[in-house]
């Protein structure tokens, strides 16, 4: 059996992802697993964040689509009995049972299900299900990937033995069991700049110790030689980041809110008198 594994760090946001589903599916009748895709759908989408701010400023591109679930919501919510499992993993939404409810869409805690309003049916990707079935060694968003972003991979080679990043599914809590696969997704981080203001320099080599203040989970990092910093792959919560060296005075900030990337400015340490 085999699934899509995505790696957003590699995303160039080049869109041929989308545009060849786009190709595949637009004006083509692909029934009974799909039916022409409506206007304003996008089967796999790159979402793209802002997080942080200015210079400290970070852009997070991330592919999503149907994640197949193995205890697909959609399925279960569906009162006329339109969308199946294969065996295979794949979801599929019947476009001739579908009557257009709606239910699998407001089931579906991932929002990769659309309502096309000419057909009267709801509509999602089928992971290019005829495309393999003739033969295809891979779904066209994953061929048409330059980066290798987007893979076709063995369900069995999906182990941290094997993978060169944590392995991730997106919206663990919704206990759908998602069949995607993810590595590298963007986490929160913690920016700024440290620097003496009554001697107008720039500090270098200042520790800095972010905790968290209920978790107790700590990051620990330096400055750079031009004072400034960036803690990366933080996880989100109420955090409190703490300035120490020599010769200067220590600070700390307190109640830092770290849900997405968080630029903390410029932040002064007084020389210690001597």
């Amino acid at each position: 059996m085999k699934t899509i594994l995505v790696d957003p760090s590699r995303c160039l946001q080049c869109c041929n992802c989308q545009n060849s589903c786009k190709d595949e599916y637009c004006d083509n009748d692909w029934s009974p697993l799909a039916a022409k895709q409506g206007p304003g759908q996008f089967w796999i989408k790159v979402h793209e964040t802002q997080s942080g701010t200015g210079s400290r400023m970070r852009l997070d591109r991330v592919p999503i689509l149907c994640q197949h679930c193995e205890k697909p919501a959609c399925m279960n919510a569906c009162p006329n009995k339109a969308i199946h499992q294969r065996d295979d993993g794949i979801v599929i939404i019947d476009p001739a049972k579908c009557k257009g409810c709606g239910s699998c869409k407001a089931a579906c805690g991932y929002g990769v299900i659309y309502f096309n309003d000419e057909a009267g049916i709801s509509q999602k990707c089928t992971m290019c299900a005829h495309l393999l079935d003739a033969g295809w060694e891979k779904p066209r968003c994953v061929n048409a990937c330059p980066v290798d972003a987007i893979s076709y991979v063995d369900v069995g080679e999906l182990t941290d033995v094997d993978m060169y990043a944590p392995l991730e599914r997106m919206y663990p809590e919704l206990e759908t069991k998602p069949r995607v696969a993810y590595v590298n997704l963007p986490m929160p981080f913690v920016a700024g700049a440290v620097y003496s203001p009554n001697e107008d320099l720039c500090l270098e080599k200042v520790d800095l110790h972010l905790e968290g203040q209920a978790t107790g989970i700590a990051y620990c990092a330096q400055s750079s030689m031009l004072g400034e910093f960036r803690i990366e792959g933080v996880q989100p919560g109420i955090y409190a980041l703490t300035f120490s060296k020599d010769g200067y005075d220590t600070k700390t900030i307190s109640r830092l809110d770290v849900r997405d990337g968080l630029n903390v400015g410029d932040v002064g340490l007084i020389k210690t008198p001597t």
